[in-house]
């Protein structure tokens, strides 16, 4: 993939399309918490439009309660009595005529009652009020009772009545016979209000009012239109399967309670199965309809106290209005996004030029690298994200080169431990051979010392300078065993400072004869695990190869620090140092840089196989300034067991 692709891919994923996520996440969360105000809003409308309906209903309800109880009611109570038992009273027609006035007048200052009509017990109208029209005993009835109407023969509505609740306002629907809608046309909207009229603790007949649904409408009609929404009223009446889901106020078909209309189509025609199954699920709430163009929000109430019928009032919605303006805005987001993209692509060539030459240099030196050129370097420059790849390069480079070195150390300590091993091996055969006939030869000195003369002064000598060169070849002997004896360390824990201050005590004389001092520099409160013994020897063995190598008034320095969880204890003089080219035989046995006499060649080889017992290291090299810097680098924490023992 060319760098200019992946340059432009770059600038895409890091910048524009997490932009253009994070704009439209936003966006679409500003539209949901849009609809959820603009649903807080249309259900509270829904909720004012209720409690205005249920106390204009109220109203009507208290005015019926009124009615029923008047004076003109009253005084008409036994004439209706007396027509229930069938003897009419004397003064019914003027009893009558007198009701007929008030209700006349009643109906024209309330408008919203289209019909009041007083039955008798067995649902016969008496009297009847239309417009402000009465009609009295137009019909002749049983017994000669004038009737308002055509008698009516309906046991199941005279069974209605008689089964209503004394001095309680109920809600009933008359038989169609009564209704003054055609055929063809819907029936009564609302169901009419019937009041039991009692006398002398005897049901004389009732009081029915049949609504015009004009207040209904002037309530639907005022009410503001949130969102140019639209407002439906239906009745939900499961007792009547007729009337149950029949639209009674519809903005779109433009219905009113209080016009004529045909049989409207019914609610689970109109707006499908989504609001039927919701509004019989909860009393109020919202969902997008079937189309997914509108948002229903309805709200069901109680107009009738002694009714299961119910009205749900809903509001549509137009979704597309409500969202409109967020799309508009996704819209500006996704042309803005292409414009950004072509801009991209030109700052993608740009970049790519000006990237492409310091990583072609860098390749170039990854190849030489590869080559075998390791002393190469990349020269840092250009942007910042390729000077660190530079300076990785640089340092990828140094790191190998170390560990190249580490590398190289480790396999020439494998190398001299190996070598220390098999010479140990010989040199333990050896020695046990060569002891033996020493030890005879010092026995036999002895021997003829003790026998020879005084006087034989230049034998006695001879046999003093053969003792010492016995002596001495013993020495190397044991030196020799106790090379290849490798005893393995007793691990206790003891104190730095006291330590190092135990063992330049035992160098101190020969320290002494050439004025030399030494500086200790520990922590009182570091502590050494490890064998006393053993290590003191091979500190021993360091202190007295810097002293040899001091001048003398000179200074030898003994420090000790802990870091990365090991202890370093450094030995450093300020002799002449060590030739380059005997530092990598310093630990060969009987190697020695030494005059002869002065040394067997196998401190060092012990005190590394010492170290290594420690599982620790021992490094010898000059230092910058001259001299030499002996370390000695064991594990800080070694566990130990019960016995002492490693």
């Amino acid at each position: 993939m060319r760098l200019k692709t992946n340059i432009f891919l770059w600038v895409l994923l890091a910048s524009i399309l997490p932009l253009m996520v994070l704009s439209l996440g936003a966006i679409t969360y500003s539209e949901k918490q849009y609809l959820q105000e603009v649903s807080r809003e249309v259900n509270a409308s829904l909720n004012n439009i209720v409690s205005e309906l249920d106390r204009r209903l109220y109203y009507e309800r208290q005015m019926i309660l009124s009615l029923a109880n008047s004076v003109s009611m009253r005084q008409y109570l036994p004439a209706l009595k007396s027509v229930t038992r069938g003897d009419p009273h004397q003064a019914y027609f003027q009893l009558s005529d007198r009701l007929e006035n008030f209700l006349s007048s009643f109906q024209g200052v309330v408008p919203g009652f289209q019909l009041i009509r007083v039955l008798d017990s067995e649902g016969n109208t008496l009297i009847k009020v239309r417009f402000g029209v009465g009609v009295v005993g137009t019909e002749e009835g049983i017994e000669s009772t004038p009737y308002a109407e055509e008698e009516l023969d309906d046991r199941v509505f005279a069974r209605q009545l008689s089964d209503l609740p004394l001095a309680e306002l109920s809600f009933m629907l008359q038989p169609q016979s009564r209704w003054e809608a055609d055929e063809d046309m819907r029936g009564p909207v609302m169901l009419d209000a019937v009041y039991p009229l009692v006398h002398e603790q005897y049901t004389a007949g009732y009081l029915m009012v049949s609504f015009s649904g004009d207040l209904v409408d002037k309530i639907l009609d005022v009410v503001p239109r949130l969102h140019n929404g639209n407002l439906l009223l239906a009745e939900i009446n499961p007792d009547d399967r007729d009337r149950d889901g029949m639209l009674l106020y519809d903005d779109i078909q433009g219905l009113r309670l209080s016009q004529t209309a045909p049989v409207p189509v019914n609610l689970r025609v109109q707006e499908g199965s989504l609001l039927w199954e919701n509004i019989h699920n909860k009393p109020f709430g919202q969902f997008i309809n079937d189309a997914g163009d509108s948002i229903i929000y309805f709200h069901e109430y109680l107009p009738y106290p002694n009714q299961l019928a119910t009205w749900v009032l809903a509001a549509r919605v137009d979704r597309q209005t409500l969202v409109a303006p967020f799309d508009q805005i996704r819209w500006a987001i996704l042309f803005l996004v292409v414009v950004a993209i072509a801009i991209s692509m030109v700052l993608a060539n740009m970049g790519a030029r000006n990237i492409a030459r310091p990583i072609s240099e860098l390749s170039s030196y990854l190849k030489r690298y590869a080559d075998g050129d390791h002393r190469s370097r990349v020269r840092v420059g250009g942007a910042r994200e390729i000077q660190q790849m530079e300076v990785s390069f640089n340092y990828m480079a140094d790191t190998l080169e170390h560990a190249r070195e580490e590398r190289d150390r480790a396999q020439g300590m494998m190398l001299q431990s190996a070598k220390l091993a098999s010479i140990g091996e010989m040199a333990a055969g050896i020695g046990h051979e060569i002891n033996n006939p020493l030890n005879n030869m010092l026995s036999l000195i002895k021997l003829m010392k003790r026998d020879l003369p005084e006087h034989e002064i230049k034998l006695l000598r001879d046999l003093e300078s053969l003792r010492e060169e016995t002596l001495r070849a013993s020495t190397i002997v044991k030196g020799v065993l106790n090379f290849a004896r490798q005893v393995p360390p007793q691990y206790t824990r003891f104190n730095a400072m006291a330590w190092l201050q135990e063992t330049w005590q035992l160098v101190q004389q020969a320290a002494r004869a050439k004025h030399i001092e030494c500086h200790l520099i520990a922590d009182d409160e570091m502590y050494i695990q490890g064998d006393r013994v053993q290590l003191q020897q091979v500190l021993v063995n360091l202190l007295l190869n810097a002293i040899q190598a001091s001048d003398r008034d000179a200074e030898i320095i003994v420090s000790m620090e802990e870091r990365n969880g090991y202890q370093f204890i450094h030995v450093e003089d300020h002799g002449t140092g060590i030739d380059s080219k005997d530092l990598a035989r310093i630990f060969d046995p009987f190697f020695s840089t030494k005059e002869v006499g002065e040394g067997s060649g196998l401190g060092l080889s012990i005190s590394l196989g010492i170290v290594q017992r420690h599982e620790g290291q021992l490094r010898i090299g000059n230092n910058s300034d001259g001299g030499v810097t002996a370390t000695i680098i064991l594990p800080q924490a070694h566990s130990v067991n019960v016995s002492g023992r490693a």
